[in-house]
């Protein structure tokens, strides 16, 4: 009796322990099966870090030192070691621009300090260029004296919806962006047109030659004469900057510096003359700027605070025009800025560059050279013009202390820094005037709108007391004397 009284009871407690065992194990079973669905709202993975450094999500590799440092490498400048690391150029898919907002062009901006009253039209604005769709997101291409690598990133081109929405449209193939370049180019031969070429430089992208075209050796010093005496802009030498076809992504880069260069004329900008295919290669036919660039004279000499003012002005009246027709050049710094001997001053290198529309009147892309953009594009917030306005006021500090700030860290750091560290200092600010910290104070603003605009820079004091641009002549003659004494 005792015994099946036992079993009895062993048997009840079996099933129980079992109908419980089995109940939990489907309740997890269940469980782990709604939070594995497609529905589940919980995270299945790790979120995503924070964007902080958007070289992270860049398909940009860094860039070369430009075609005159490669033709002329000598030490580094003996206060600041500007050429001690590479500048890395950062480029997104345009695909982020998708997200861009329809706002407006214009920009109310708040002084930081007391403004001049200004005219109420910009006094480049003469020639109105057509209005041509902007490619976004594309790497760094490189100017008629300062190469660098030109891989671009993939780029899909968008448009705003009558919602304030956007539409993505279909992407360019390769095979497209090249007939369109096919369209562009001459097709003449350039070898019959240009003689004398003489590599003067070269980078990832290519080479840099000098050349002298066939016509203009007719005639001799009658030509030459009458050259010179009928028009100025006609260089007597040109620039062939020969690019290399077979990078990935390069036609987009080189249609678009060919449109932006062909439809904004002025004084200013480097001139286009003309362009041709030649088996792999695209020949971009430009002025010659004999003065080389802004960063060898920044690497080989001081500047003085007057200097510093030419230089400003010419390069402020280059984007006033470029902005007054919606145009961001997106890649302003040293190497971009080039001379002539007579000291004049222009832009250069608009494979960057971006094309506002009514319809697009922001960008959202991170594209750019490191440690000369803007906050706005490392946080990834729509931008307009104003970015070229910071990146001019980074150019103001490496025209004083020799270097960018931030030159010796790393990418990421120079990013975090730029994003949220405020307005970048002088090392030395009270050696000097007290117009040109203000001056560099508003080109710096980490709030776009309290950033000063190219024709507001123009009215401050410090600009409008610069001297004719030919008081750079001996600046600009130094720093070649001082490089060919490198070489030789």
């Amino acid at each position: 009796m005792d015994r099946a009284c036992a079993a009895a009871v062993c048997t009840a407690f079996s099933v129980a322990y079992s109908g419980y065992f089995f109940t939990h194990l489907a309740r997890h079973i269940a469980r782990a099966w709604r939070e594995s669905a497609p529905w589940s709202t919980k995270p299945t993975s790790e979120p995503p870090l924070a964007e902080c450094a958007p070289e992270e999500e860049a398909e940009g590799k860094e860039d070369a030192h430009q075609a005159a440092d490669a033709a002329t490498a000598g030490p580094e400048h003996p206060a600041s070691s500007t050429g001690a690391a590479p500048a890395p150029a950062l480029a997104a898919s345009a695909a982020e621009e998708e997200a861009e907002e329809d706002e407006g062009a214009s920009e109310a901006a708040t002084a930081v300090s007391p403004r001049p009253e200004l005219p109420a039209s910009s006094s480049s604005a003469s020639v109105v260029a057509p209005a041509r769709a902007a490619a976004a997101g594309s790497e760094e291409a490189a100017s008629p004296q300062a190469g660098s690598s030109s891989t671009s990133s993939s780029c899909t081109w968008s448009t705003s919806s009558s919602s304030g929405g956007t539409e993505q449209l279909r992407e360019r193939t390769e095979d497209e962006w090249l007939a369109m370049l096919r369209m562009l180019a001459n097709k003449g031969d350039p070898e019959a047109k240009y003689t004398d070429l003489e590599i003067i430089g070269k980078g990832g992208f290519g080479t840099v030659c000098t050349a002298v075209e066939t016509a203009r050796r007719r005639g001799k010093r009658q030509a030459v004469l009458q050259l010179l005496q009928l028009s100025s802009a006609l260089p007597l030498a040109v620039a062939i900057k020969k690019i290399s076809l077979l990078q990935e992504r390069i036609n987009e880069l080189c249609v678009k510096e060919i449109q932006v260069m062909r439809d904004n004329k002025n004084s200013n900008l480097v001139s286009y003359i003309d362009s041709f295919l030649v088996h792999e290669e695209l020949w971009l036919v430009m002025e010659y700027m004999d003065g080389g660039s802004l960063h060898d004279v920044i690497r080989e000499t001081r500047m003085a605070e007057g200097e510093i003012a030419v230089v400003s002005r010419e390069c402020l009246q280059g984007l006033d025009f470029l902005h007054s027709h919606q145009v961001i050049h997106r890649d302003i710094k040293s190497h971009n800025i080039l001379l002539r001997l007579d000291g004049s001053v222009k832009l250069a290198d608009f494979g960057l560059a971006a094309q506002l529309t009514a319809e697009q009147s922001k960008r959202r892309s991170a594209v750019g050279t490191t440690y000369w953009m803007a906050p706005e594009i490392f946080t990834r917030k729509p931008y307009g013009p104003k970015v070229d306005i910071w990146s001019f006021g980074i150019v103001g500090i490496e025209m004083v202390e020799g270097a960018p700030p931030y030159l010796m860290k790393t990418s990421r750091t120079v990013g975090q820094l730029i994003s949220t560290g405020g307005t970048p200092k002088l090392q030395n600010p009270r050696q000097q005037s007290p117009w040109l910290r203000d001056f560099l104070r508003c080109c710096l603003q980490t709030d776009e709108d309290r950033r000063w605009c190219a024709q507001e820079l123009l009215q401050h004091p410090f600009v409008t007391s610069a001297k004719p641009t030919s008081s750079l002549t001996p600046l600009i003659v130094a720093a070649q004397q001082f490089m060919a004494d490198r070489r030789y």
